[in-house]
């Protein structure tokens, strides 16, 4: 059920001949067209109070106010919106039919306006303009009415895959070209890393030599010391560039779940800001063994931990819990710590991106790559000034 035709064409295109295939699964026929177009006096009369009347709906939601922006960017979205409505009563189906319907799903991709939103959307725009034809048609012609109303929602059906094609299509293209960037920008990284991690090591050891022979003059051997630790912060980005870029292969062997959680949870405790938080743990007996190469995953929990210290207080929990779903592990690191935005929300695991002063933006990339390669799945949940939940997901066959 769907398209035959290929989906790699730039930015979700589509060609008339699947104009035509869509057409004949939704049964849209000339005559429903044609029906339509005689409503155009009609509806170009009323698309204005329509128009009014479904965003007076949308202002209900606050995700969706804030997305449509100031009230002169509503002003022309709803003149957009007027021109839309009348369209639908002009029974073309040509090539700008086509252009513009790909153009909105464009867009939509383009703000981050999800399909659940707009496909509402078109719901709303019936329920709007069925009583306007049934009240056109009277009670002595509710089969007309009726036919308009048919006719109108095949041709929305048909707007809503054209929409869904673009959008997905954009999605993906842009999916695909990202890959190809950071595989490129990787493979560059790995090159750079590898050639300043001999020089880094060369300065560190000369430099250790020198701080031996500078314990009788303090202030020399100050700036020595923050030589070093610079050092060793470059050291540290170096290894975080080669893990991303070319990571290891994976060694699976049977895990105690519980128990490399447990070290980890050890291993961070006392770091700073660790001591001072609540911890819990809430592990449930149905978990025991895992597949899947321990140090990597002590990696992974390790940085989520780290993170969850870091964007934490004095008094505040953090709980780690584990769970049975089907035959999947979920792994949850819940913590009461500041949160995060909804704008770094949407980046947090892009490579490079950190929000911290001497962090490497890495981590959660790392994190991630490890987790897909066991093939799992994390995802984050948030809520600014009350907290973060990091819940890993990994394949949880029974090991015995």
């Amino acid at each position: 059920m769907g398209d035959a035709a290929p989906q790699s064409r730039k930015g979700g295109s589509i060609v008339p001949a699947e104009i035509q295939q869509r057409r004949r699964f939704l049964d849209l026929s000339d005559e429903d067209l044609e029906c339509l177009s005689r409503l155009k006096p009609l509806v170009a009369k009323r698309a204005a109070e329509v128009v009014e009347r479904f965003y007076e709906r949308l202002f209900q939601y606050p995700m969706l106010r804030d997305m449509l922006g100031d009230e002169d960017q509503v002003a022309r979205l709803k003149k957009v919106q007027g021109n839309y409505i009348i369209s639908l009563t002009e029974g073309r189906l040509d090539q700008q039919y086509l252009e513009d319907r790909l153009r909105i799903g464009r867009a939509h991709e383009r703000i981050g306006l999800q399909p659940q939103w707009y496909m509402g959307a078109y719901g709303i725009l019936l329920d709007e303009l069925c009583p306007i034809i049934a009240e056109h048609f009277g009670p002595e012609r509710q089969g007309e009415a009726s036919r308009a109303c048919l006719a109108l929602n095949k041709l929305m059906n048909l707007d809503t895959q054209i929409v869904l094609h673009a959008y997905f299509g954009t999605r993906q293209q842009k999916a695909v070209e990202k890959s190809e960037q950071l595989a490129a920008v990787g493979e560059l990284a790995a090159s750079i890393a590898h050639e300043v991690r001999n020089p880094l090591a060369g300065m560190k050891g000369a430099l250790e030599v020198l701080r031996h022979h500078l314990d009788a003059e303090p202030s020399r051997a100050e700036i020595a010391d923050e030589l070093l630790a610079q050092i060793e912060r470059l050291e540290n980005l170096v290894r975080d560039l080669l893990t991303y870029a070319r990571p290891r292969p994976l060694s699976r062997q049977p895990v105690e779940l519980h128990h490399l959680l447990d070290r980890v949870v050890r291993m961070v405790r006392e770091t700073d800001g660790g001591s001072s938080l609540t911890w819990h743990r809430k592990y449930t007996g149905d978990v025991d063994k895992i597949l899947g190469d321990p140090q990597q995953l002590e990696q992974v929990f390790l940085n989520l931990l780290q993170n969850a210290i870091q964007a934490t207080e004095g008094g505040d929990s953090l709980t780690i819990s584990t769970e049975r779903r089907d035959k999947r592990i979920e792994i949850a690191f819940q913590d009461t710590g500041k949160g995060i935005s909804r704008s770094d929300m949407e980046r947090i695991f892009q490579p490079f991106f950190t929000t911290r002063h001497r962090g490497s933006g890495l981590g959660l990339a790392i994190v991630q790559k490890i987790v897909q390669r066991h093939g799992g799945d994390i995802r984050m949940a948030s809520v600014e000034g009350e907290g973060t939940t990091a819940i890993v997901s990994l394949p949880g066959e029974k090991i015995d």
